[in-house]
């Protein structure tokens, strides 16, 4: 006998089949009564648009302010005469206009230089006579956290315009010659064209629990980290030195998941157990479910939304002892924060960022972050917080406990010597080292019947001497100092420290100081370590920060001597522009920088050629945005994983994380007033 679906089950099925339906054959666009009055005005601004192109000999940019407005006069003028097809049309165009409006105020490239990953060599593209009529939006080829490149031979590159998310998973689905890798990861960064921001925690939630609440799994222990600065170094330090500890045999040690962001190189570093990133074949495995999960439950998860979700299944498929999570942004809606009862909670500093989004005030900025403390878990709080807003928050929540690293370890050694003769400074990385220690150290102290349920967990804790081995890692792009050697070609290569010979070699040092209270840290720490050298440096910033305080701590590194700094704009919707960064620090008029080509390629190889030039004295310093480091690494000579063009060049669509748009006074009207800020509509 057949039954009837429940209720809401009919519901889904019917919401579902409106999506998935296209619009009826033969539907036509019809004028509107404000198209009568607007379609004249369009005309006449197309005709006056083209002849200025062919008297300047140009071609006709869709993606300029003149492109942009005659689209939106010809889209407000003419409607479909047939219904939209879905509930979420509405939203589809306001976050397709949102990428449009974003992301044609920068400039983006298409790398001329090979992009590898770790599958197989990837097939030749389909050629452009292929490629759908011009219909689109330029987007960036770099990840909306920094992944993909560019070039000094770079062209503008346009995509297509998605009409509905039904035909661009098909179309990208069946793309042919791409891995399902690259296939699967390419409508990842496309999720957010199609799902816009929705406040709160309720989608991640929803998919957390479609997917079996991975991470509620009471033998994985969750280390959950958030901060200004340093919660990613903290973060490395902890999970390296959980997975140091075991016997000495090594026939028992820990599987310990990392979940991280942003990547530098490929979308694979965001989650890796025991240093190991996942596999392609794992991404292919596991993605598609939770793609499923999505169409199933009909939760409109955005990027960051799903991106959390693959890593929790992975962590709890992986067979994990312990996960430690990084927050993306803030902490209280930041999607991690899903975690109901991590057995601790860590809050590395507090500072000014993302002040749009989080709060305009340090105490302000103190609650989003405490927003991960759970109700009888512990709270580890670093020195540079304010301990009264936080212990505040830690009680209100229920907290069980807030501690200090003083509270802990005690009061800490005077800092060693670590520098070109013997100069003394506070490195923050031993901070750092030193707050992961007192994590660890808590969690010592809450086994046996102290944890969860009473019961004992398999977590293996680490040895002084395993945590002291494990906190001495440094997350790539953090002070990271290596040597490059130009061949006869000018082409570099890297070079072991270790193996320096006949002055030829060039210090680079790499570091994704991004705010002033991160530059700061790096100057000082410069200037400890490489005292009496001069310094060059190639930078770029998020056009969030506080462009003026930046260039400033630029300047103090090069003497005041702007001939030695060497500007970049990334090729990233959120990359501060370079008229924005000269407007807001007029003495860097005079570095070094190009109108014609702003790429990170060009001015690192610039800056390398000056060094060189200068013998082995000069340091090169590469700084700023992470946006800028995986183009920088490609012009540094390294060879390591990223992932392909097919992937890079639409990765700039994730650029509004579902975990970046909230705040916590009068949430909808900081929402409103960000997407004003940007030129777009939420």
């Amino acid at each position: 006998m057949r039954t009837e679906p429940p209720l809401e089950e009919r519901r889904h099925r019917r919401r579902r089949d409106r999506r998935a339906t296209p619009s009826p054959p033969g539907a036509r666009r019809r004028l509107s009564p404000v198209g009568l009055l607007l379609l004249p005005l369009a005309s006449f601004a197309l005709a006056l648009a083209f002849f200025a192109a062919a008297a300047s000999g140009a071609r006709m940019n869709p993606a300029s302010a003149g492109g942009r407005g005659v689209a939106f006069v010809l889209s407000s003028a003419f409607r479909r005469t047939a219904p939209r097809s879905g509930r979420r049309s509405r939203s589809r165009s306001s976050s397709i206009l949102l990428l449009a409006s974003s992301s044609s105020s920068r400039r983006y490239h298409r790398s001329s230089s090979a992009v590898r990953s770790d599958s197989s060599p990837a097939a030749p593209s389909p050629p452009a006579a292929a490629a759908r009529p011009l219909r689109g939006v330029v987007v960036a080829n770099e990840t909306g956290e920094g992944v993909g490149g560019t070039s000094s031979s770079a062209t503008p590159l346009t995509l297509p315009l998605p009409t509905d998310e039904a035909s661009s998973i098909a179309e990208i689905m069946s793309t042919p010659n791409k891995s399902l890798y690259e296939r699967l990861v390419r409508r990842l960064y496309m999720t957010n064209l199609f799902h816009p921001v929705k406040m709160g925690l309720q989608n991640i939630e929803d998919l957390h629990r479609a997917l079996k609440s991975p991470l509620d799994d009471p033998s994985i222990t969750v280390i959950h980290i958030a901060g200004t600065n340093g919660k990613g170094s903290v973060a490395l330090k902890t999970a390296r030195s959980l997975e140091l500890a075991g016997d000495g045999t090594r026939t028992r040690t820990n599987r310990v998941g990392l979940f991280a962001s942003p990547h530098v190189s490929s979308f694979r570093e965001r989650m890796s157990i025991d240093g190991i990133p996942i596999t392609e074949s794992e991404v292919e495995d596991l993605l598609p479910r939770v793609f499923e999960a999505c169409e199933t439950r009909d939760i409109p998860a955005t990027y960051f939304e799903v991106t959390t979700a693959l890593a929790f299944l992975y962590f709890k498929e992986g067979g994990c002892d312990a996960v430690v999570l990084e927050t993306g942004l803030g902490g209280r809606l930041d999607a991690t924060n899903v975690v109901s009862r991590p057995e601790l909670c860590v809050i590395t500093s507090i500072g000014l960022e993302h002040t749009r989004i989080l709060g305009e005030t340090i105490p302000e900025i103190a609650r989003e972050k405490g927003g991960i403390i759970k109700a009888g878990r512990p709270v580890l709080v670093g020195p540079h917080c304010p301990h009264d807003v936080l212990r505040e928050c830690a009680e209100e929540r229920g907290a069980g406990g807030y501690h200090t690293c003083e509270d802990v370890l005690g009061t800490p050694e005077p800092v060693a010597a670590d520098a070109e003769g013997g100069a003394e400074v506070v490195d923050y990385d031993l901070e750092n080292a030193r707050i992961a220690t007192a994590a660890l150290e808590l969690l010592r102290k809450q086994t046996g019947a102290e944890r969860e349920g009473g019961a004992e967990s398999d977590l293996i804790l680490p040895s002084p001497e395993q945590i002291r081995l494990g906190t001495s890692q440094r997350p790539s792009c953090r002070f990271e100092q290596v040597a490059v050697r130009l061949d006869e070609g000018g082409e570099p290569s890297l070079v072991k420290r270790d193996d320096v010979d006949d002055g030829a070699a060039i210090t680079v040092v790499l570091d994704v100081a991004h705010n002033p209270d991160a530059m700061r840290y790096l100057v000082s720490k410069l200037e400890a370590t490489y005292p009496s050298r001069p310094k060059r440096i190639v930078a770029g910033f998020s056009s969030d920060k506080d462009l003026r305080k930046c260039g400033d701590a630029l300047l103090s590194v090069v003497g005041d001597d702007p001939s030695r700094l060497h500007l970049v704009e990334a090729a990233h919707p959120r990359a501060a522009r370079l008229e924005d960064i000269l407007d807001a620090c007029p003495a860097l008029r005079e570095s070094n920088f190009e109108e014609s080509d702003r790429s990170i390629t060009a001015q690192v190889r610039s800056g390398l050629r000056m060094a060189a030039a200068e013998g082995e004295s000069e340091v090169l310093v590469v700084c700023g945005s992470v946006f800028l480091m995986a183009e920088a690494r490609e012009a540094l000579g390294y060879d390591e994983p990223r992932d392909s063009e097919f992937i890079a060049e639409v990765a700039g669509c994730n650029l509004r994380h579902g975990q970046e748009n909230f705040g916590n006074s009068d949430p909808e009207k900081k929402l409103s007033d960000a997407a004003a800020a940007d030129g777009t509509r939420t």
